[in-house]
Parts: structure tokens; sequence; C-alpha cells
């Protein structure tokens, strides 16, 4: 034969707090696990677009340093320096 207890009011309630926090934690995670995901897109969307830039950046220097031969360019005064 057991001799069932209760727990008093009060426990009762901290162990009801401790569960809706613990809860609430739980939430959190899962919004950063989706966060991570979305911010994990984006970067990668990113590196595809700074992968292109960098090939085009390619191309047009090798395109002007067949028209003008190698040099520097100042893009604030409009001006190329060969290499001697």
């Amino acid at each position: 034969m057991s001799d069932n207890k209760k727990f008093t009011t009060e426990e009762v309630t901290s162990l009801k707090e401790i569960q809706v926090e613990m809860d609430q934690i739980i939430i959190r995670f899962g919004q950063i696990a989706i966060n991570r995901e979305s911010l994990t897109s984006s970067e990668n969307q990113l590196r595809q677009t700074l992968a292109q830039l960098k090939i085009k950046e390619k191309n047009i220097a090798e395109s002007l340093t067949k028209k003008y031969g190698k040099g520097t360019f100042d893009l604030e005064t409009n001006e190329f320096k060969p290499v001697d």
C-alpha cells in the first residue's frame, strides 16, 4: 500500500513556471535554426554574386589590358597610367 502525497501549490507553480520557460527556450532555438537557414541561403547567394563579379572584373581587366596595355587606372581622375 503506497502513501500518495501531493505537492504544495507553490511546488506545482514552480514546476509549471520551469516548464513554460523551457518551452520558450525550445521555441527560441527553433527560431534561431530557421534564421540560420535564411542567413545561410543569403550568404550562399552573396558568394555566387561575388564570384560572378570577380569573373566580370577579370574579363574587363583582360579586355582593357589588351586595348591599353598594362597599367593602372584611377576611377576618380579617369586617368590611365601605363607601366613602362
